[in-house]
């Protein structure tokens, strides 16, 4: 039995075209020149070019219509399109159950459909909840000092892209007094108040604890009580560690995707794109819980909730001026719920607490 194909030596990257010669009743396998072929091997002169006991043969399982190797000795190896002279190989070595397995079972209907639905499964899974869920383990386990300096500092963000605060000096003290003993109630999550500009009317919580209030939301706020609203939602974002949770699962699913895709070079909007959505229903998940603890926040000093839907519908308000005025942006690929949801969790929140 002839095989015919393709020996590497593991040393060049010469390829020389010749036949597997395998003969009933022998161990012994024998590489000869192809006839058809160059016969001009260096070094080489007669027919037979060497031979190689089975049994330190290893030959890959079949896959598709993908060439079939054979490797052995030192990084040796033969490649053939020649499948049904493997499996004829194979066979008369009685090796047949072990190397023809996988193509039994790629060629079963029925079981490509069943693995392709428990990959898929598998995979819904780890996105949808082991992603989150190591990430929170993660960002709980993390020493404070990791976890301060893991995410971007105040310094980057003054240098790319915050402005000094222009609040006139009397304001901020206003607000920092009314602030003080809530950041002193929250004191283990070490809670620091900034004033910055150049970012609209906004507010974040970094994980080295930094509250960053804008200009633009202090003055599109026109109650003390709406502005604790945002402060403990902000604070909500550090109770859970939001920030930093963030950061760990847009890592892990970035190289969730790229061991799927195993395409580094070309990590760009096709596999991105999953990544990006994915990243944004956990963002919106986290917008939901720092909203219930902000809620239970001012609820649980005896301050209006409806300070809460209040300045999310100014907020709302001002981004609706902003989209007229520049573009629009679908609902879809929001980091945040949409403000009517909000509003209605909120109003959801309230009827509970009067149910009771």
């Amino acid at each position: 039995m002839y095989i015919s194909g393709i020996y590497l030596d593991g040393k060049t990257s010469r390829r020389h075209k010749v036949r597997l010669l395998a003969v009933n009743n022998s161990e012994l396998l024998s590489f000869v020149k192809d006839e058809e072929g160059q016969a001009n091997i260096d070094s080489i002169d007669s027919e037979t070019l060497f031979s190689v006991e089975f049994s330190q043969l290893k030959i890959s399982a079949p896959l598709g219509n993908t060439p079939r190797e054979i490797s052995f000795g030192d990084n040796e190896l033969f490649i053939t399109e020649d499948h049904s002279g493997i499996s004829q190989l194979a066979a008369v070595f009685s090796q047949s159950k072990s190397t023809s397995l996988l193509h039994k079972l790629e060629t079963n209907l029925s079981f490509v459909l069943l693995f392709t639905f428990a990959a898929a499964a598998i995979v819904w899974a780890t996105f949808a909840y082991g992603i989150p869920k190591l990430s929170e383990t993660i960002a709980y386990q993390l020493p404070e000092f990791a976890a301060e300096n893991s995410a971007s500092s105040m310094a980057l963000l003054d240098a790319t892209l915050f402005e000094p605060s222009e609040l006139d000096e009397s304001r901020r003290q206003h607000i920092e007094y009314l602030f003080r003993p809530y950041i002193k109630a929250h004191a283990r999550l070490k809670p620091k108040l900034v004033f910055r500009s150049g970012m609209g009317a906004n507010a974040l919580a970094l994980p080295g604890g930094e509250i960053v209030f804008t200009d633009e939301l202090v003055e599109l706020t026109e109650s003390d009580d709406e502005l604790l609203a945002v402060l403990f939602h902000e604070l909500g974002h550090l109770e859970h560690k939001h920030m930093l949770r963030r950061m760990l699962q847009g890592s892990m699913v970035s190289l969730a995707v790229i061991f799927i895709t195993g395409d580094v070079e070309t990590f760009d909007l096709i596999t991105g794109l999953p990544t990006l959505l994915v990243d944004l229903s956990y963002s919106r998940e986290f917008e939901t819980e720092a909203d219930t603890y902000a809620l239970d926040q001012l609820h649980g000093f005896d301050l209006p909730l409806d300070s809460f839907i209040l300045i999310m519908q100014r907020l709302e308000n001002k981004k609706e001026q902003s989209r007229l005025l520049k573009y629009s942006k679908s609902e879809f690929l929001s980091t945040h719920p949409t403000t009517k949801q909000r509003v209605e969790f909120a109003e959801q929140y309230k009827n509970k607490l009067q149910a009771h």
